[in-house]
């Protein structure tokens, strides 16, 4: 299995993790607007309060909130890419090993990303916001359910980023071993 990630190139897995990481950040992006319609918050709630710090209210805070995350789901992506080539024991060469690093992945961002983000700088935001986000006191009432369902998320966003590298990378590696017939 060593030789398996030593003819990808550095690139190589960069790009493949930078695509899984998009994957899995759309894999979560309906659920997350049906979170906001379920606490009857109002669509793009999520995105809007994720712009908001940044000085940007409305549609355009949305539109902010959707293209940062799905930076940081590309750039965790990335990181999940590199770092899967960093040790053998890291390495991703099947599905199943790419679901579970996937999970192990979203854990780690949830907790040492999406909590203290979200407990320093997005609660804050909505509690001092005097722009229109929704029914604010809903969503600061189902603050741990809100919590909650982002655990989830990270997980199925996990999910898809590892089994959609895992495939990519084991395609990645068969198409480099086909051997090409020039006519």
């Amino acid at each position: 299995m060593t030789k398996f990630y030593s003819d990808l190139s550095f690139s190589t897995m960069v790009k493949i993790g930078t695509v899984s990481g998009l994957v899995g950040g759309f894999a979560i992006f309906l659920s997350i607007f049906m979170i906001d319609f379920g606490l009857n918050a109002g669509q793009g709630t999520f995105y809007k309060v994720v712009g908001l710090p940044l000085g940007i209210s409305g549609t355009p805070a949305i539109l902010a909130g959707m293209i940062l995350h799905m930076l940081t789901a590309a750039l965790v992506g990335a990181i999940f890419g590199i770092c899967s080539g960093l040790h053998q024991k890291l390495r991703v060469f099947s599905l199943g090993r790419g679901i579970i690093s996937g999970i192990i992945t979203g854990l780690v961002v949830f907790f040492a990303f999406f909590i203290p983000i979200s407990s320093i700088l997005m609660i804050p935001t909505i509690q001092s916001s005097d722009v229109s986000i929704g029914d604010t006191s809903r969503v600061l009432a189902n603050t741990n359910l809100i919590m909650f369902g982002a655990l989830e998320l990270h997980v199925v966003c996990g999910i898809a980023m590892g089994g959609f590298f895992a495939i990519a990378v084991q395609h990645e590696y068969k198409k480099q071993k086909i051997p090409q017939v020039s006519m």
